[in-house]
């Protein structure tokens, strides 16, 4: 996709995908990702690995899936990805991206369900105050499976080599005529106490109903960082900080994650957020965000814009703005390749 604004223009995500062999495949270019493809990314407040918020990185990756031969309600399906962040004014040689996933499904009777596990790493390039990264293949092995680094001074352990983070991802989908109804929980961990679920319910909570308003979605969701240092030094994380890797879940300024989940400052918070789009016969497209933390007085976010597709051009209006403060006006323009 091409995007333009009144200030700047950019590409968003292209690349080339081919087939190797059966149900595997090649994917190469500037991309988000190949998990959790139930989420509504127009709606939704963010995944909590990688959503919309930045621009999407380089990457390579190999996409893949099984099904069982015994049952054809299951399937596999699974992925892994080399990526790279940017150079800055902090890493003199840019990090590298590791991700991998994998999902088992059950689709039957119109039902569809979903266990995930992703991981994603900070690896290798390097910094003015910490120098070089290990970047060997012995190192990615390290990354790979999440094997401790080197012992540094002062530290009374060793710990994982890079900066790791990844979510549970559930998801199920009911299918009634022409109307769905879905519900998902990505449980968001940095460590093995996270892995374990002793960050107790963090993460992103999301219902969706399309369809039952006719030619309407409405997307509920429920973002909760409240225990990310409920129980220090077990639970103790800083959820997309990182004191190596000091620009954190980031790349080029922007949370590659949710939003909400600040990249250099430790805020837990909870944040609710409605989503709400629908069309029309005449190609006209209307969306309404609102989102607003709930654990202390904030304001509400929002967001309205009002589009029309003429042949493969988004032409749109976009209002942006924060309770009890002047809106940002833009007119946007977006063209499907």
């Amino acid at each position: 996709k091409v995007f333009a604004s009144k200030d700047k223009i950019y590409i968003g995500e292209s690349y080339v995908k081919s087939e190797l062999f059966s149900n595997t495949y090649l994917k190469v270019g500037k991309y988000y990702k190949d998990f959790s493809s139930y989420l509504n990314e127009t709606l939704s407040s963010g995944s909590l690995l990688i959503s919309n918020n930045a621009e999407p990185m380089p990457k390579i990756g190999l996409l893949s899936s099984y099904k069982f031969k015994k049952s054809k309600f299951f399937y596999f399906n699974f992925g892994i990805s080399h990526g790279l962040f940017s150079k800055s004014t902090i890493y003199k040689t840019a990090p590298m991206l590791h991700e991998k996933f994998v999902y088992l499904n059950y689709s039957k009777n119109k039902n569809d369900f979903s266990i995930g596990f992703v991981h994603e790493a900070i690896w290798g390039g390097s910094t003015e105050s910490y120098g070089d990264f290990p970047d060997s293949f012995k190192d990615f092995f390290k990354v790979f499976i999440s094997a401790d680094g080197p012992l540094l001074d002062g530290e009374p352990h060793a710990n994982a080599l890079g900066n790791h983070l990844g979510i549970w991802d559930f998801y199920y989908k009911k299918t009634i005529n022409n109307k769905e109804l879905k519900f998902y929980y990505q449980h968001f961990f940095e460590d093995t106490s996270g892995l374990r679920f002793d960050n107790k319910s963090d993460g992103l909570w999301g219902i969706e109903l399309s369809n039952f308003i006719k030619n309407t979605d409405i997307l509920i969701e429920y973002l909760n960082t409240m225990n990310q240092d409920s129980n220090p030094p077990y639970v103790n994380e800083n959820y997309y900080n990182h004191y190596q890797y000091q620009e954190g879940w980031s790349y080029k300024g922007y949370s590659i994650g949710n939003p909400f989940i600040h990249f250099l400052e430790n805020n837990p918070s909870k944040v609710f957020h409605l989503g709400i789009s629908s069309n029309d016969v005449n190609n006209y497209t209307y969306k309404l965000l609102l989102s607003r933390k709930i654990e202390s007085a904030d304001l509400i976010k929002y967001q309205v814009s009002i589009g029309k597709m003429i042949n493969q051009w988004l032409i749109g209006v976009v209002v942006v703005g924060e309770q009890n403060k002047s809106n940002n006006i833009s007119v946007k323009f977006s063209y499907d390749l």
